[in-house]
């Protein structure tokens, strides 16, 4: 997805995805409307596994199924539905 650089974009830094459904799970009140998704997991020899920032509107976020987090609520995004973010 290409944004422009003046876009203002919500940031996610996620240190791990859920691995047995591989999945990122995203907190309800910080979805903006334009959200940049990072996932800094590395492998033993620092290499990122997906080193490419990732983009989803919040609208598209909101369609996938929420689950309670504590008191909060989260929802849970599959890695293969994230777009691969493009600054212009």
């Amino acid at each position: 997805m290409k944004i422009a650089r003046t876009t203002p974009l919500n940031k996610f830094d996620i240190l791990a995805p859920r691995w047995k459904d591989r999945t990122v799970l995203l907190a309800d009140w910080k979805i903006g409307q334009h959200n940049e998704i990072n996932i800094t997991c590395a492998n033993k020899n620092g290499e990122r596994y997906f080193p490419e920032p990732f983009y989803m509107s919040g609208e598209k976020i909101k369609t996938y199924t929420a689950q309670p987090h504590g008191d909060r609520k989260v929802y849970s995004v599959p890695i293969k539905d994230l777009e691969v973010l493009e600054r212009e």
